[in-house]
């Protein structure tokens, strides 16, 4: 065994004539490799998948590194994933050989890399996600239709006009945004939310404009907030996503375009859809609020710009869009929660 914790082996391949090399790794070694991959990325999932794509690999191959282990694992994780769960054992691999081939210097680790063939997608003649206006309207008048209680149609109602306007992640930072949070945003004027960089899955700091449809309805939902109405875990966040995705499995609605269940991740595609091909956004001003593409120039270029004017120009192509169907009052909301409290 070497000094880097590798064991060489050579074993013969007579029916293709030749030897190839295998390696055997430590766990010490595979420990050193996750301490410096993480280190370097935030997210929780993506930790996730680091560890499962090496350990599976490491697994399958009881800790050797050579050509035939790998094109089986490819093969069996091809045949298990789709081009996402494929996509994320593919990359996490080639930088676990890059790794390798820079701690130790041999080259045989960055040749195995090419071994591993990107993954690809089927091909489609319809987009599986798309999503418009009447979708969101779809969805708001179903909550209103099917919650049981005043208080939680304005909840859900906001949380989904909340995701819908702003297309922030909704489980690595809309998750994360408080009550207090946002009843300082909507005190600013213009109302804009800080993301700080703690609460976006790139690291990236950034403001979030807040429409003014969207700023009635939080301001609503911040007066009449009940934190004893709320799970103990999660008091004080506005939009839980356990409660948000549970509510879009509950509600079942479909996608107008392609007849698709409409799950709570799709109102970040539906931002972009809109900016990319209804509104007709700068891709910068998208990429910013979105916290998307944060390395390109585009985005740069924003980030150095006031709130003042990232809400000036996502108002000069968002101002008209009104996502709150005609039918669903909020005041008429309002009324119902004040009878109920003055019962109380």
């Amino acid at each position: 065994m070497d000094r880097w914790g590798f064991e060489p082996q050579a074993f013969a391949m007579p029916r293709f004539g030749g030897s190839r090399a295998e390696y055997k790794v430590n766990k010490s070694v595979v420990a050193e490799y996750f301490e410096y991959r993480l280190s370097r990325v935030k997210a929780e999932k993506s930790h996730y998948w680091i560890k499962k794509s090496i350990m599976d690999y490491l697994k399958f191959s009881k800790y050797k590194i050579d050509r035939d282990s790998l094109m089986r694992f490819q093969n069996w994780y091809k045949s298990k994933y789709e081009f996402e769960g494929q996509a994320k054992y593919h990359s996490n691999l080639r930088n676990f050989l890059e790794w390798l081939y820079k701690k130790t210097g041999n080259h045989a680790f960055r040749e195995l890399k090419d071994i591993l063939e990107p993954p690809k997608k089927d091909s489609k003649k319809l987009n599986p996600i798309l999503i418009r206006e009447p979708d969101i309207h779809n969805l708001i008048k179903a909550v209103w239709e099917k919650d049981p209680t005043p208080y939680l149609k304005l909840k859900h109602i906001t949380g989904i006009l909340f995701a819908a306007y702003t297309g922030q992640r909704p489980d690595s930072t809309i998750a994360k945004i408080t009550v207090d949070e946002l009843r300082e945003t909507i005190s600013r004027d213009p109302p804009v939310l800080w993301i700080p960089e703690e609460k976006d899955k790139e690291r990236f700091p950034h403001w979030v404009p807040i429409h003014p449809v969207l700023r009635e309805w939080l301001q609503a939902y911040i007066e009449h907030y009940n934190p004893e109405l709320e799970k103990e875990q999660v008091r004080g966040i506005a939009f839980s996503y356990y409660s948000m995705r549970k509510l879009f499995d509950r509600l079942n609605i479909k996608a107008i375009h392609t007849g698709r269940k409409i799950t709570y991740s799709h109102l970040r595609k539906f931002f972009e859809q809109m900016c990319n091909n209804v509104l007709m956004v700068h891709p910068g001003l998208r990429d910013y609020i979105m916290a998307h593409n944060t390395g390109s120039l585009d985005v740069q270029s924003y980030d150095g710009k006031l709130p003042s004017e990232i809400y000036g120009q996502y108002m000069v192509a968002w101002g008209k869009v009104n996502l709150a169907p005609e039918e669903v009052k909020l005041e008429v909301l309002l009324n119902r929660l004040k009878n109920l409290e003055y019962k109380i």
